[in-house]
């Protein structure tokens, strides 16, 4: 038998994994787009909308994801998740049409949109209230990793082999993860949070306890323009990469190992900031992580070493985790247990239009100035001061209130 501190770290290392994989996934795309786009005849516009259909998925699927994993446990709902982003990848590998790439990335993205809030109940269902935020950013730096590797990892299989077999590979290795998933996690009646899980409440008022408080609005602003923000930089910065700055698809790859490489690292140290120094003041990391984004992303935009731009690049990724980490944290520590799922899903479901509408914007922006990518990271810029601005009138919070009690 395992000891509960044992298997709370299987767990989460397990977690950890999916999510790299999973973001390895979500991010194929952005590499395969060149080649699948010379293949297929594509233009930029075209190329935003297959893009975005993963996110359109993902954010329309949020909501049901985190109601039914409040409903029936993380256990059930995150390994089948993993399962079914994992068809939608090798799914894209054998589509012959742009539509039919476009199904398959909604498929993936309907997968992955229950991760997130599956992940934080899974936490809230294994770790104790001290240690949540520290047990998130291992969980959220497996973004990092999966960033980090799928640079070099997705541009390698392309070049040597092919986008279809990349795509292949990755959703075969999320199969035989849903399946461990499954095998490694507690049912819901064994856990911590059934243990410690107060009055039952009506499905009505727990919604109703969401939608009236202007800080779920508030941190779905947030979070929305924060998704522009990122997205904007990761579906396009590759092609920019190569069709601007004149780089190869192993040297961009191998370049662009380097800022999620570093945010790895911040994800585990704001993890351990938000409990240590922000506790009940994860705003005002926001607004750090926000105003320091935009300076970066300005300077990247400007520079023109290519080394010089990675570095500024590496700096934004940071600040950027610092924003992603906060709100999620934010979530946990304010709701309740079992509303963490359904506030996760809608804040996330609302923010996630960011996501969809991001590779699409800067496509159209694109488009519209003959591929001027200065104009294009100018939006992405003005969209960072946009987060620090909303982030700045968010109530404070003291005490131990959940965000029910406080509104």
């Amino acid at each position: 038998m395992l000891s509960a501190i044992k298997r709370r770290h299987i767990i989460i290392g397990m977690l950890f994994v999916c999510w790299v994989v999973g973001f390895l996934d979500k991010t194929a795309i952005n590499y395969a787009i060149i080649p699948i786009s010379e293949e297929f005849g594509l233009g930029t516009d075209h190329q935003g909308m297959i893009i975005s259909s993963f996110f359109l998925a993902y954010s329309m699927t949020q909501l049901v994801g985190g109601y039914l994993v409040d409903r029936f446990g993380s256990r059930r709902v995150l390994s089948s998740a993993v399962a079914v982003w994992s068809l939608g990848t090798v799914a894209s590998g054998v589509v012959t049409s742009a539509v039919g790439l476009a199904a398959a990335r909604a498929i993936t993205g309907s997968g992955e949109a229950i991760f997130p809030a599956g992940g934080s109940v899974a936490i809230t269902e294994n770790f104790e209230k001290t240690q949540m935020a520290r047990a998130k950013s291992v969980l959220q730096s497996g973004a990092s990793v999966g960033f980090a590797l799928g640079a070099i990892v997705i541009t390698t299989l392309i070049s040597f082999y092919s986008w279809r077999i990349m795509f292949f590979v990755l959703g075969s290795v999320g199969v035989i993860l849903s399946i461990a998933l499954y095998t490694v996690m507690k049912p819901r009646s064994q856990t911590l949070a059934a243990r410690d899980a107060g009055p039952r409440v009506s499905e009505k008022q727990r919604i109703a306890g969401l939608l009236k408080n202007t800080l779920t609005w508030k941190i779905a602003s947030v979070y929305f323009f924060t998704n522009i923000v990122f997205w904007g930089l990761q579906s396009w910065l590759p092609s920019y990469w190569v069709k601007v700055k004149g780089m190869s698809m192993v040297e961009m790859g191998a370049y662009s190992m380097i800022p999620p490489a570093l945010g790895f690292v911040s994800f585990l140290t704001c993890g351990w900031l938000l409990d240590r120094f922000f506790h009940q003041k994860e705003k005002y990391l926001i607004c750090i992580g926000a105003a320091v984004s935009a300076i970066f992303i300005y300077l990247m935009a400007n520079a023109q070493s290519i080394p010089l731009a990675f570095a500024y690049l590496s700096v934004s990724n940071v600040f950027l985790n610092a924003i992603s980490i906060s709100v999620f944290v934010s979530i946990m520590k304010h709701f309740p247990q079992n509303s963490i799922g359904t506030a996760t899903g809608l804040i996330n479901s609302l923010a996630q239009l960011g996501s969809f509408a991001s590779p699409m914007l800067i496509g159209a922006v694109l488009s519209a100035t003959g591929q001027n990518y200065g104009i294009a990271f100018a939006v992405i810029v003005g969209c960072a001061v946009i987060v620090c601005a909303i982030a700045a009138t968010f109530p404070a919070i003291h005490g131990n209130k959940t965000v029910e009690q406080t509104a």
